[in-house]
């Protein structure tokens, strides 16, 4: 069986790997509370899945490396468990990783990212590793790949799918439904403290506004969602359908045509 994890290739099958185009999945992850009911390591275990899986059954097309555990979670700090490294240092040591892949040759680098407050840094530094480098680089909220997923098989109304909710508690009952404390989990909404429609997320929606609050202000047990919907039945639907999404896309990104670049200035500075 070809091998799937980057960190498991020796030094000649990376060059073989490179030879073969293949595209590199990046899981980044954080530690980071997710309410009383599940472990601190929620969205490094979402995405690290997703990412071995895709490339296990994409062989010919993808690798997954090492991940990403921990990320910028400062809104988070005053829950117990979790961990928040500074933006700077953050996007600086991802573009490092990008920039180390593609002096390896790898042409094609996917950060897939399990935490919102990445977001916008992972998608900094997929560009920074387009334009500063040969490869070309993209970044994904593995969210987004199950959007019409969630759609169809939530239960929960506006503000059910965020953190710790039913979309995430599902996912990690499908996938270690031995370490989920069932008996804790509850039902929180930060919208019942009031105020505008945008101040507060879902996953499936999306905000004019760009706004994140310290977490403890929004939050008594850390949960904002509908865990008491969740489902291991719904994990296993929300995971299987996010790694079918990210194979397609990791093979049209590879795929991809890169064409010339041009430049049209008369007297470059």
């Amino acid at each position: 069986m070809e091998k799937h994890l980057y960190a498991h290739l020796t030094w000649e099958e990376v060059n073989l790997a490179v030879q073969a185009r293949k595209v590199m999945l990046v899981p980044v992850g954080a530690i980071e509370q997710h309410g009383p009911h599940l472990p601190i390591d929620m969205d490094n275990l979402a995405v690290m899945t997703l990412c071995e899986q895709t490339a296990l059954r994409n062989p010919q097309i993808a690798l997954c490396a090492p991940p990403i555990h921990y990320g910028f979670n400062e809104h988070n700090m005053d829950f117990p468990g979790t961990v928040s490294i500074e933006m700077q240092n953050f996007v600086n040591y991802l573009f490092d990783l990008g920039r180390s892949l593609a002096r390896q040759g790898f042409q094609r680098v996917i950060w897939v990212n399990g935490h919102g407050s990445n977001s916008s840094l992972c998608q900094l530094v997929a560009r920074r590793v387009t334009n500063e480098t040969s490869a070309l680089s993209a970044a994904i909220d593995w969210w987004n790949l199950i959007q019409d997923t969630m759609a169809e098989i939530r239960q929960s109304g506006p503000g059910g799918i965020d953190h710790a909710c039913e979309m995430e508690t599902s996912v990690y009952m499908h996938i270690r439904p031995d370490l989920v404390v069932r008996d804790k989990i509850k039902d929180e909404f930060a919208s019942s403290r009031g105020g505008p429609a945008w101040l507060y997320p879902d996953l499936t929606t999306s905000s004019p506004v760009a706004f994140m609050n310290n977490w403890s202000r929004m939050s008594d047990s850390g949960v904002n969602g509908a865990p008491s919907l969740a489902t291991a039945e719904k994990g296993q639907r929300f995971m299987e359908d996010a790694i079918h999404t990210l194979g397609k896309i990791a093979s049209d990104f590879r795929d991809l045509a890169v064409a010339p670049r041009i430049d049209h200035r008369t007297n470059p500075g």
